[in-house]
């Protein structure tokens, strides 16, 4: 059914750039679904997304999806929304490599696309999933894609939208600042 490479020396998920992906993509056969993000930093919301995704798509159509890819936005995607990355590309996309249930992480650089539409036209997904405020055409700049592409949007996948990566890093670094942390 698959043909993905092996999992890592720890069980993790096999790491692919879009072309890589896009090489294999016509060997894997059943159902593909995708959801994707930054991770920087990864909490609650973003994992309970990821976790999800296959359960979500299933209530859905009353089957289990094959796969679940994780995109993994990249640095590039990062500065131009939050003005740097926290983690690396790299360390991102391993945290998420090592989640329960990831069939696959596909890394996503990009200098200026705020979306991920070349990730997902390498993927050609089933789905694609969406968690937290991402709701509808509105807010989800890869709509028009997936409708394209045949893509089922799947929303509101996951936990509320409780926690916030930016939050999280602007309390820090008030925290550095005020000489609370060592």
């Amino acid at each position: 059914m698959s043909s993905l490479p092996p999992l890592g020396e720890f069980g993790e998920a096999p790491i692919l750039d879009c072309p890589s992906f896009s090489k294999l993509r016509e060997t894997l056969t059943g159902t593909i679904v995708a959801t994707s993000g930054g991770f920087d930093p990864i909490h609650p919301g973003h994992a309970s997304c990821i976790l999800a995704s296959k359960d979500f798509v299933e209530k859905e159509t009353g089957k289990r999806p094959d796969h679940l890819v994780v995109i993994v936005n990249g640095d590039g995607f990062l500065r131009n929304k939050k003005g740097a990355e926290f983690q690396d590309l790299n360390t991102r996309a391993r945290l998420v490599a090592c989640m329960r249930g990831v069939d696959c992480v596909v890394t996503y650089e990009t200098a200026t696309d705020m979306s991920v539409n070349g990730a997902l036209e390498a993927i050609r997904p089933n789905f694609f999933t969406k968690g937290g405020d991402r709701t509808d055409a509105s807010n989800i700049a890869e709509w028009d894609l997936c409708q394209s592409l045949s893509c089922e949007v799947v929303t509101g996948c996951g936990l509320s939208k409780d926690w916030s990566s930016s939050d999280m890093l602007a309390r820090w670094g008030k925290l550095l600042e005020a000489g609370k942390i060592k």
